[in-house]
């Protein structure tokens, strides 16, 4: 019997003090705030009962003094698991001014914190925060509302929230990377003053595409990390003979320096960086991008493997070095993140054909084969995106003469009644 007694006992205090999620403030359960540094959490009944939150009872913080991460948490009973329930969501409620920062963050073994932004004052919104890829760490959860700033009591310090849940938001991004279909979490990282979106391919109705907006505040660094800061789910297997990942993209002009860095999520100090430059204009075209070539300044493949560093996400920089004040705001779009080299008579999503080119290299003549369509333009280009050659054959076999090219790499860019390829023609040394 005092056997019984005492489970019970211990029962009601681990129920208690140990919360699981989801939370809605509506049960008779304690709910235990930890509070610190000039924050203080309360339930009572909703004052603001409409929008799209009509509950009767909701959690509150005011932020007085204190510290500028003021705030309070829950522990949990358990640990949370992001393998599948990969983002938590919340209703907020503020007057606070737009662009307000609610920080979540995670304790337990180490910790793991999110930020978002309000986009509403004086009404309701659901924020959520993405923790794909995070590991089962973490049996706490904190909540820092207008993070950065010091809270004196007003209405403007005091925040209303309710909802607190898990939810599936698509499974972990990984290589190669499509933007087709709903079951993968799409969600981009931008960061610099870039702005991206998923979007419907304004050239393609039925093709999925990542419009990035380089904004007029946009920093020479801007760009977007593709995935969210967990990265992708398994590390890019660069190797010293394997070295290139290829990005299809669209640029307002042609010889726009795109920059793709890979880097490991759990250590940002491990980099490698390289660039190229688009070759056509308001046109799609792919573009290879090998680490082994690194950009002025960054570290080389070779260096990090020889460290074991391994490499589990990919960033992507348009107009790399230009700020927005200079160029103006851009609009840019990218799709089909692979790893391996541009292969050639590779279709893209507009032209169903594919090609041949021989010899490649070549000293004296390259002839490139189309297998079933007419090449109306044939446009050569180099590294630096500027163009070399223009040809208009209208014929399925088209010869090029190599031999007032310099040796090294060039691109051919084939324009059909179906669209446009572009393939890489290498000039060898005599």
């Amino acid at each position: 019997m005092k056997f019984t007694s005492l489970v019970i006992f211990l029962f009601v205090i681990f129920t208690a003090n140990g919360q699981a999620l989801p939370l809605d403030f509506e049960t008779s359960t304690t709910i235990n705030f930890i509070d610190f540094d000039g924050g203080t959490a309360t339930v009572l009944q909703n004052p603001q009962q409409n929008g799209i939150n009509t509950s009767n009872t909701v959690a509150q913080i005011v932020r007085n003094g204190g510290q500028v991460w003021a705030g309070s948490k829950i522990d949990l009973a358990a640990n949370l698991d992001f393998t599948t329930m990969n983002s938590i969501s919340m209703k907020v409620f503020t007057s606070a001014p737009i662009g307000t920062t609610v920080r979540f963050k995670l304790e337990g073994t180490g910790f793991a914190e999110r930020d978002v932004q309000t986009t509403v004052s004086n009404e309701w919104e659901v924020l959520t925060w993405d923790f794909t890829g995070e590991p089962s760490n973490f049996n706490s959860i904190v909540f820092m509302f207008d993070f950065g700033n010091l809270g004196d009591g007003s209405a403007t310090s005091t925040f209303l929230f309710d909802d607190v849940e898990q939810l599936f938001g698509g499974t972990h991004i990984d290589l190669p990377v499509d933007f087709e279909g709903s079951t993968v979490n799409y969600t981009m990282s931008d960061f610099g003053g870039n702005e991206s979106s998923l979007v419907t391919d304004p050239t393609d109705p039925s093709n999925t595409v990542i419009k990035a907006v380089k904004t007029r505040e946009a920093a020479t660094w801007a760009g977007t990390t593709i995935g969210t800061p967990a990265g992708f789910a398994s590390n890019i297997p660069l190797t010293l003979t394997d070295s290139k990942m290829t990005v299809r993209v669209w640029s307002p002009e042609a010889g726009t320096p795109i920059r793709l860095k890979v880097e490991d999520s759990s250590d940002p100090t491990h980099t490698c960086e390289t660039e190229t430059n688009t070759t056509v204009s308001a046109a799609w075209e792919t573009l290879e991008f090998d680490f082994l070539n690194q950009a002025p300044g960054t570290e080389l493949l070779s260096i990090g493997l020889s460290m074991g560093w391994t490499y589990n996400m990919a960033s992507i920089f348009f107009n790399f070095g230009t700020d927005g004040v200079t160029a103006g705001e851009k609009t840019y779009y990218f799709d089909d993140v692979q790893f391996g080299a541009l292969v050639l008579g590779t279709h893209n999503h507009y032209a169903t054909n594919s090609y041949s080119v021989f010899p490649n290299p070549s000293n004296d003549e390259w002839t490139i084969h189309s297998e079933s369509i007419n090449v109306d333009q044939v446009e050569v280009f180099d590294l630096q995106g500027r163009a070399l050659l223009r040809l208009t054959p209208d014929n399925r076999t088209i010869k090029i003469d190599a031999s007032n090219f310099a040796p090294g790499i060039y691109t051919a860019k084939l324009s059909t009644a179906l669209g446009t390829n572009s393939i890489r023609l290498v000039k060898g040394t005599n």
